[in-house]
């Protein structure tokens, strides 16, 4: 995620925002509308670099890479109102690019 926009301080504060949010929204220290109020913006949060990044790099690149596939699961995953699991997918996807991890299987 770290290959078009390289600001580890901008991912560190989104971290950091959806760990509080997930935790406000997971353990209901706000009333239940609001605690799936935030639980979707921690989610929002966490997919937008990715489906961002993954949408450059596809024009960049003109190929379709996996990082827009996993975008759009989590993209579907709000759809089916599945909040909390698709913030935490979203954290550790954001987690693993702040600490330049590879998740992905091919070999560069």
């Amino acid at each position: 995620m770290h290959k078009i926009f390289k600001d580890p301080g901008r991912d560190f504060f989104g971290a950091a925002l959806m760990t509080v949010l997930i935790l406000a929204g997971y353990l209901k220290w706000v009333p239940s509308p609001l605690a799936e109020g935030m639980l979707l913006c921690a989610a929002v949060i966490g997919i937008f670099p990715l489906i961002k990044n993954a949408f450059f790099d596809c024009i960049m690149n003109r190929k379709v890479n996996i990082e827009l596939f996993v975008g759009l699961a989590l993209l579907t995953g709000l759809c089916f109102g599945k909040f909390l699991e698709v913030s935490l997918i979203s954290l550790f996807i954001l987690l693993g690019s702040f600490f330049r991890l590879n998740f992905s299987w091919r070999n560069e």
